[in-house]
Parts: structure tokens; C-alpha cells; sequence
């Protein structure tokens, strides 16, 4: 049987940029690591999610699973302060959408390795 805790792992380009970037916006880093000479990190939304990311180099991906290294994600998150989120994120990229209504509050953002994320009001 499958547990209630469930990781997503994301390949990115530059793992420090990324660290980097999502300590920056909030998240809550729980572990840093070296693994086969590659850095990796794990991190978590918000401290009582059961969702955590794990954060790989994508060359170490390519030695390891080559047929997944491409592969991207698509995430929603939700927050109940999308007003100041946005001002957050805004201040870390450039790469971010206005806030708009339809179908729902929300905007999307793109991390240092050009991964998409949404956000939605909660």
C-alpha cells in the first residue's frame, strides 16, 4: 500500500539557482546532499505538507534514467495570499504571469531552469 506522503522529483539545470530560488520564495528546505558527485536537495511548500520535491541535477538523471531526464511536471499550488505571493515571486523572476480570474484566481511563474508552476486561490 502507498503511504500519505508522495514526493515529486524536478531536473533542473542548476541545482544551486534553484535552491536558491525556492528558499527565497518560501519553501521550507528539509535536506542538501551530494550523491554521485551531483547535488541534490529536498524542500516542502509549506512545513505540514505531505508533498515534498526532490531537486536533481539533470545530468546526474541523464547517467541514471535518460529516458525520464526530459520530463517536466506540471504543479498547482494554492495559496490563501496570492496578492503577496505574486509580489514574492515577482521580485525573483521575470518570468511570471499577471494575477487573473478566469477560470480562477491565479497566475504562473517559471524557476531558473524554466520549469512552469502554476498557483491558484484558495
Amino acid at each position: 500500500m502507498f503511504t500519505e506522503n508522495a514526493t515529486l522529483m524536478l531536473y533542473v539545470e542548476n541545482v544551486q539557482a534553484e535552491y536558491d530560488f525556492w528558499k527565497t520564495a518560501g519553501f521550507e528546505i528539509l535536506s542538501k546532499e551530494t550523491i554521485m558527485d551531483y547535488d541534490t536537495f529536498d524542500m516542502k511548500p509549506h512545513a505540514d505538507s505531505t508533498l515534498t520535491f526532490k531537486v536533481y541535477d539533470k545530468a546526474f538523471i541523464k547517467q541514471i534514467s535518460p529516458e525520464v531526464a526530459d520530463f517536466q511536471p506540471s504543479v498547482l499550488f494554492e495559496t490563501e495570499e496570492i496578492t503577496e505571493l505574486h509580489e514574492r515571486i515577482s521580485g525573483l523572476t521575470d518570468n511570471i504571469s499577471p494575477i487573473t480570474s478566469t477560470p480562477f484566481v491565479s497566475f504562473n511563474f517559471a524557476s531558473p531552469s524554466g520549469i512552469y508552476f502554476a498557483v491558484k486561490e484558495k
